[in-house]
């Protein structure tokens, strides 16, 4: 295997750079925010996280820790690696219709 940047990770057999992988995170972050349990002032409240950040985070502009993936998941009810297994599908899809 050929050394790899260290700002692109391997998905598949396609490279994804941080930016996309933000914006896959965020595509997936809004897509759950339809159920009231996971509206972005609720999950701010509580989370401890600001509003701001959130919705950073949705439109791509913002990266997130794992800390920060556990904050979201437990105030939104969702379980961090069902969080992870629909990036995941995200980036499979992605990956398949990019050239």
């Amino acid at each position: 295997m050929d050394k790899l940047d260290e700002r692109l990770l391997w998905h598949g057999d396609a490279h994804i750079d941080e930016a996309t992988f933000n914006r896959i995170f965020g595509r997936v972050l809004a897509k759950l925010r339809g159920s009231d349990d996971f509206n972005p002032t609720r999950t701010a409240q509580h989370s401890g996280l600001d509003r701001a950040f959130l919705y950073a985070i949705e439109r791509g502009e913002k990266g997130v820790s794992l800390f920060t993936l556990f904050r979201i998941a437990s105030a939104s009810k969702q379980s961090p690696a069902e969080i992870v297994r629909l990036l995941d599908r995200e980036l499979g899809s992605e990956t398949k219709t990019s050239p």
